[in-house]
């Protein structure tokens, strides 16, 4: 009856609560990939870090790899536009719905960024046009739709009451521009002239204003509309970009008589004289050699108008137009440091982020350490994979498909502001990749070990096959710049939003993380097996076809046909080369894949039954179809779903629960309170599937594994068998023959079907696991590095079949039960991700517990104990309606998962208490524009010249482990004080504000119980402790009074004593009173900590020394 209760982990210990704390611990760790729906970018000269905002309200800082730092504004904020405070660590946020907030870097190593002030300005007529930020970092500079210009001081954190209207600007205006000159478009300081702005209107009006006489200085009249302005660095002279694609040179006038500039320069116009479209935005810089420009837009409207491009023109020979596949947002130049000249463009895209140094000849692009565009091609398919330093050495060293190193800066990184204290997760000779399947084919790997994803190599399974878009892809690889074409257009960036042929798309991926070896499943059926090779190699890629539903007479397929295979010799670059190709019939998309090296085997299915390959001797060894003999339709192009009769159970089980509540109800009140343990908790019930009714889906294959097991009851050898589950519940187990040796290039391989099992719920099978005594998982001794293989496994094994609904265990070869736990039944919620993953204790290395880890549909983390499946801890990670990010989670060896955020960023999440990536940086040189608070650290010394006035001491003084401490203080604070910190550094180390909800099983009686007993167990043997502490407290102080206090002054000692059941709490309170020259004391109260208490000791001696004593202190 109580089975529910006691046999799932309801009750847990005290003891067993402290060490799941050691084990487990749920954190959002580091975002990776390209943040999505960006919509600003900002760049700090001085700190050197880059910020960028999103439509999301994504808020995130930049510096050198591994230096990042998270923000995140209420859902309803939209970002228009970022502005840093030069120097200060401050970054102002301009929303969509006209508020300013202002966001500061964390000083305390965690990536964090907070909000210390929102400021909204309120009315139609101040919508907030263009923002600027003094040079100091005092002031910013607010323009309005209405012409006016506000005023907000950064360090009070107020608007001022200084406003520059536009009608005092007007005033100050030539006769012949007297109409409204609209809304303000920019406002920019003169460089080497603070006091002087130049404010631009919409008609095209520019204004040198003087901030301090309140006049304008100079006034330009443009005849287009203005779109943008930038300065000279020389502040003499600058640009203005307008709305007809053209842009003018303004020089300030030296003359007293040059007052105002009638008269517009000369119009420069690099793409007419047809009509052009706009400059959106404009950069006047310097070079080594003369003036550079970079401008957005200003393309012939009807020749290139759709085009999303960027100039960069240098002098009157180099001009380059780059063109990108995704829409131009913002975009910054990064000067140097010494020579102040432009080194590097900064390109914020829609799809990625770009960095082209301006030094090197050619003008080419940075590698990007953090930021990269996982989505350049959509990604289909992921794995993560724990590799070998010497794999992970070759796979790097042949950076295959990746772009030529002709066309990548060598020279450093120029975002390098901050410091990252940051370490890789805890695999000293290992490496973490991500593998990412897209939809043309190819395979990217990407280095997770630390907190900068980058990529290292590439693979593309499309130089096997040939089409007519493929054939015409393949000729039009990297051509050359045509000098002669106008524009001279450049192709730019990775992201490439078309795809060839869809039938190309990965669907699942399998590497083996010792030999290199790689399978790439398509959605045409297509499998390439790959090997890593370092040498270019010319051959031909064999072709194996196998026919699954070759004993369905009248099946028809009605899906897309077969890729075609290249014929003939291939040439290949050195790194992954493709070996051989397994064509499945029918062309349906692979479901399930798995891979062993060592036996040189892989197994795939699909939604018609699976297959084994044997990759040595390159032929089938068996195909096993699984469709229903009454189901031959043949579509495989639904997508899966089963039939709803979850819906009628569930509110049949609602009718028992509350038919159930007033049952207990009515027999707590007849029967007493003893009656309520009783009642049995209600489970919701499942019915069975029928498979007559199912919508013929119940044949695809969800999970494969190849494993040595014991499956045959009479033999006391293992042996190799493949595992495979499908969406009807059905679960075949084959027993494999493979020789060892020369004889295995001779022998094909067997494979005969040893059991069939049916489970009687008929849910889908999302995982099977096989478990050895120390219910670690054992797997193929190449396929992952983190599970045991069989040689190192010791009987008796189980097998844990996870469904949809429930997991079960069975003990083997018998196949009995051992234990289940049914999830939907308890919680309403249904399995999509599971693994077995071994956890180590944060404190303890060699503590180490193997525990099953499931996802669930609601977007939360299960973690059941093994073999018991008792739950030790439940995490809430994603909401319940991204359903995208669910299924896209994968879990690692190390207790960690990756879900896609979007379908360009990566969220990293970890599970372990001691397998966490901790992003830890700092930012060195950040100006304090807050009044500076004392801390209770700080010694603050008030001395007054007069006898009379009271004489206030507080310094730090330590005698052993004695400091001395204020009388005003309070040490019950302190210890508040010091739990909140530890609090702090706890919810920084993750990345969201709002800690997730994470529960370690219930607290029950007996849990109270084993906390008190244990509680007042540490009591007794404090108590003993404290005593003798106390006796070497009176030691240590009366050794410090002898060195102060003269032989004929006598000493007066009391002690005070007062115990708390809290061994914490213990406190010992020694007063030492002086009877000579009372009147020429000051008292001060000694802090004794240590493990067992905390001791209180006022010490009483004469100013003089003391002060004596503090002057020593300073002038050490």
């Amino acid at each position: 009856m109580f089975k529910f209760f006691w046999g799932k982990g309801a009750h847990q210990s005290a003891e067993r609560l402290k060490i799941q704390k050691e084990l487990f611990q749920f954190q959002k760790t580091a975002q990776h990939g390209f943040p999505s729906k960006p919509t600003s970018l900002a760049w700090d000269p001085v700190l050197r870090l880059l910020c960028m905002g999103t439509r999301t309200g994504a808020l995130k800082i930049f510096g050198a790899p591994g230096v990042e730092f998270y923000g995140q504004l209420p859902k309803d904020k939209i970002i228009c536009s970022l502005h840093f405070v030069p120097g200060h660590g401050r970054v102002i946020v301009v929303c969509e719905d006209n508020s300013l907030q202002l966001w500061d870097i964390s000083t305390d190593g965690s990536p964090a960024l907070k909000c210390v002030h929102s400021q909204s300005l309120e009315g139609k007529l101040k919508k907030i046009s263009a923002c600027c930020i003094e040079s100091s970092g005092e002031h910013l500079l607010i323009g309005t739709e209405n012409g006016n210009i506000y005023i907000m001081d950064l360090v009070k954190l107020e608007m001022t009451d200084s406003v520059i209207y536009l009608d005092v600007v007007m005033q100050n205006v030539t006769e012949d521009f007297k109409v409204n000159p609209g809304a303000v478009e920019c406002v920019s300081e003169q460089p080497n002239s603070a006091d002087h702005i130049l404010i631009g209107y919409t008609r095209g009006l520019l204004v040198l204003w003087n901030r301090k006489t309140l006049s304008a200085v100079q006034t330009f009249v443009a005849s287009q509309q203005l779109e943008s302005v930038s300065w000279h660095p020389n502040g003499k002279k600058f640009v203005s970009a307008h709305n007809d694609g053209s842009y003018m040179v303004w020089t300030l006038g030296q003359e007293e008589t040059d007052m105002f500039v009638k008269k517009e320069p000369n119009t420069i116009s690099h793409y007419g004289p047809d009509p052009c479209k706009a400059i959106t935005k404009i950069l006047w810089s310097n070079t080594d050699e003369c003036g550079i420009f970079v401008f957005g837009g200003g393309m012939p409207r009807l020749a290139y108008g759709d085009r999303y491009t960027l100039s960069v023109v240098k002098g009157e020979k180099t001009h380059a137009t780059y063109d990108f596949t995704s829409k131009v947002i913002d975009f910054c130049l990064i000067s140097d440091v010494t020579t102040g000249q432009a080194e590097a463009l900064v390109v914020l895209a829609e799809e990625e982020l770009i960095v082209i140094d301006l030094i090197s000849p050619g003008w080419p692009t940075f590698s990007l350490p953090y930021l990269a565009s996982l989505h350049c091609s959509a990604v289909t398919a992921q794995t993560v994979v724990t590799v070998t330093s010497e794999l992970y050495d070759k796979i790097k060293a042949n950076p295959q498909g990746m772009t030529p190193s002709s066309k990548v800066s060598t020279r450093p990184w120029p975002i390098n502001g901050g410091i990252s204290f940051s370490e890789q997760v805890d695999q000293p000779s290992h490496r973490i990749l991500l593998l990412t399947g897209h939809e043309d084919g190819s395979v990217r790997f990407w280095d997770a070990s630390t907190a900068s994803l980058f990529q290292i190599s590439k693979f593309s399974t499309s130089s096997c096959f040939s089409s007519d878009d493929l054939d015409c892809t393949a000729e039009s690889d990297e051509r050359e710049i045509d000098e002669d074409e106008w524009p001279p257009f450049r192709k730019i960036g990775v992201f490439d939003p078309y795809s060839d042929d869809p039938r190309l798309a990965v669907k699942k991926l399998c590497l083996c993380p010792v030999t290199g070896l790689l399978t790439v499943a398509g959605t045409a059926g297509q499998v390439v097996v790959a090997e890593l090779f370092e040498m270019q190699s010319e051959k031909e890629v064999p072709i194996v076809l196998v026919n699954i539903v070759s004993d369905r007479d009248n099946f028809v397929w009605k899906g897309h046909d077969k890729l075609v295979v290249r014929k003939g010799l291939l040439s290949f670059k050195p790194g992954f080369q493709p070996t051989s190709v397994l064509q499945l019939h029918p062309p349906a998309a692979a479901t399930a894949l798995a891979l062993n090296a060592e036996w040189s085997v892989l197994a795939v299915g699909t939604a018609h039954g699976l297959t084994l390959y044997d990759i040595t001797v390159k032929k089938e060894v068996v195909a096993k179809c699984t469709l229903n003999p009454n189901d031959v339709s043949g579509t495989g192009e639904q997508p899966m779903s089963r039939r709803k009769s979850f819906k009628k159970s569930l509110r049949e089980s609602f009718r028992r629960l509350r038919k159930g509540r007033s049952q207990h109800s009515n027999a707590i009140n007849n029967a007493g309170p003893s009656i309520a343990a009783e009642v049995r908790p209600v489970e919701r019930q499942i019915e069975a599937r029928n498979v007559m009714l199912d919508d013929g889906m119940g044949s695809m294959v969800r999970c494969l594994l190849l494993v040595k097991t014991y499956v045959i009851s009479q033999s006391s050898n293992a042996t190799a068998t493949l595992w495979a589950g499908t969406n009807s519940g059905a679960i075949y187990v084959f027993s494999l023959n493979i020789q060892t040796g020369n004889r295995r290039h001779v022998e094909p391989v067997n494979a005969q079907l040893a059991k069939e099992i049916q489970l009687k719920h008929r849910a889908p099978v999302v995982s099977i696991n096989i478990i050895d005594a120390s219910y670690a998982a054992i797997g193929e001794s190449f396929e992952n590095s983190g599970i045991k293989s069989t040689s190192e496994s010791c009987p008796p094994h189980r097998v844990v079949i996870s469904s949809e609904e429930q997991f079960k265990v069975f003990t083997l070869p018998n196949l009995r039960p051992y234990g289940k736990y049914k999830l939907t039944a308890y919680t309403g919620c249904k399995v999509r991700r599971v693994a077995v993953v071994p956890f180590t204790a944060r404190s303890d290395p060699s503590y180490k517990e193997n525990c099953l880890v499931c996802l669930s549909n609601q977007g939360d983390f299960h973690i059941l104990s093994l073999p018991e499946l008792r739950r030790q801890m439940n995490a809430q990670a994603i909401r319940k309606e991204d359903i995208h990010a669910t299924s896209t989670v994968v879990l690692t060896n190390q207790g960690e998962a990756f879900y896609m955020l979007s379908s360009s960023e990566l969220q990293r999440v970890a599970l372990s208490a001691r397998n966490s990536l901790q992003l830890k940086c700092k930012v060195i040189g950040m100006k304090n524009t807050q009044a500076p608070v004392e801390s209770s650290s700080q010694a603050v010394i008030k001395i007054c010249t007069s006898k009379e006035e009271k004489q206030e001491v507080v310094m730090e003084t330590e005698f052993s482990d004695v400091s001395v401490i204020s009388n005003t203080s309070n040490p019950n604070e302190d210890r508040e004080n010091d739990k909140n910190i530890c609090n702090n550094e706890i919810n920084n180390s993750t990345i969201v504000s709002v800690e997730p909800e994470t529960s370690f099983g219930d607290m029950t009686v007996d849990s109270v119980k084993d906390h008190i007993v244990l509680s007042l167990d540490e009591c007794r043997i404090t108590e003993v402790a404290s005593e003798t502490r106390i006796e070497q407290v009176k030691t240590e102080v009366s050794s410090v009074i002898s060195l102060h206090e003269t032989s004929n002054i006598s000493n007066v000692i009391s002690i005070e004593e007062s115990y708390s059941i809290t061994p914490d709490e213990t406190k010992v309170n020694v007063h030492l009173e002086s009877e000579m020259e009372k009147n020429r004391m000051v008292s001060q109260e000694c802090t004794v900590s240590d493990s067992h208490g905390t001791l209180d000791v006022t010490v009483t001696k004469d100013s003089t020394e003391l002060l004596a004593e503090e002057n020593v202190e300073t002038s050490k």
